[in-house]
Order: structure tokens, then sequence, then C-alpha cells
């Protein structure tokens, strides 16, 4: 593997400082080089390593470095990774306005170049984005819209998120005891698979689990 497969191997298996290491070290050759996909390659890790410290400032200033610099090289592939951390981003600063329209974005962009993977991740997380923002009917069609996706591709690294998006939606049914099988479950999926959830699906989880303990 290269220097940002391992680096996204290391950061999704928790070892933060590992993969920013690696991200570093991308960067650093990446710039030395004029290899302008490494570069933002680097960047992108970098940025999800700053998602996962909690500094969403940097994330944005860190994807939007990343997307000009795809823009400049005229690699519209380059762009969707960087457009989907500026979207997180802003989900987790709560400007959800903001969020909508880049994960949009992103979704018709993957489209466009037959990212069906990311077509089906980028669903899902908007749904999150409509859930806070109050639109739940709207969450419950991404959500089944997303899970439909994987299932066809099918995308079995996905299938832990979809264990969890079904808690959601049994919360927002009423459906406690439901809800907790499904956060254990998605527990258990992810422990399986040797991985920890992305910063973003983290604060979801949290945020569901104190929302069943105030039940």
């Amino acid at each position: 593997m290269g220097l940002y497969e391992d680096s996204l191997t290391a950061f999704r298996s928790g070892a933060t400082g590992q993969a920013e290491e690696l991200a570093l070290d991308l960067l650093s050759k990446a710039r030395d080089g004029g290899d302008v996909r490494g570069e933002v390659d680097g960047l992108c890790m970098l940025a999800r390593v700053a998602l996962r410290r909690g500094d969403y400032e940097h994330v944005i200033a860190l994807a939007g470095e990343a997307r000009a610099l795809a823009r400049r090289a005229g690699e519209r592939r380059l762009e969707t990774m960087p457009i989907h951390l500026l979207a997180v981003g802003d989900r987790m600063r709560g400007h959800y306005s903001e969020a909508r329209l880049l994960y949009e974005e992103s979704i018709v962009l993957s489209r466009q170049l037959g990212e069906d993977r990311l077509v089906a991740a980028e669903h899902r997380n908007l749904a999150y984005v409509e859930l806070h923002d109050g639109n739940v009917d709207r969450a419950r069609e991404l959500f089944a819209t997303a899970a439909a996706l994987v299932r066809a591709g099918p995308y079995e690294a996905l299938e832990p998120y979809l264990l969890q998006d079904s808690a959601v939606v049994a919360l927002e049914d009423g459906d406690r005891d439901r809800a907790v099988q499904l956060v254990l479950a998605t527990q258990v999926a992810f422990a399986t698979a040797g991985q920890i959830p992305d910063p973003d699906d983290a604060a979801e989880q949290d945020d569901l689990q104190s929302r069943l303990r105030e039940l």
C-alpha cells in the first residue's frame, strides 16, 4: 500500500497520531515531486485528523486548500473528498444550510464520476443534516435511499453505519428497545471490522446514546 492507504488504515483503526505522521510525509513528498493528487490526499487526511480532534475550522481550511488545488489542476475527481470534508466541517459546526448544499453538490459530482459508494454515503450524511435541522420525514427518505444504494453495491464497509442509521430511525419512531438493540449491534459490527466510526458518526452515536439515556 502507499502512504495514503496506510494513513487511511491507521485513521480508521483509531491510530490518529500515526495517520497524521503518514499524511504529513505524503504531503511533503507530493509537494517536492509536484504531485497534485498526493498533495490533495495529504491535505484531506490532515483534515480528517483535525475532524477527529474537533478542530472544525482547521478542517474547513485544509479541505478548502485541497479543493482549490484540485480546481487549479482541472481535476474534478480530486474535488470529491475536499467537498465531502467541507460538508462535514460545516455539519459539525451546526451550519446546516451550508452543509446541505455541499452534500448535494457532492452527490451530483459523485454520480457524474461514477463514484457510487460516495453517492450512497452522502445520502446518509445528508440525512443527518436534515434530521438535525428538524426535517425528520426528509431524513427518513434519505436514510432509506442510502440503505438501498449500499445494499445494491454492495458496500460491506458501510453496513455498520446502516445499523446506526436504523437505530436513529427506531428512536424517532419511539421504539427505544429496538434502538438500544441496534446501537449494540452497531458497536459489535465496528469491532468485528476492526474499525472505529468516522468522527462525524461517532458524534451521532454519542448523541443517540445520550438521548436513549434520557428516556
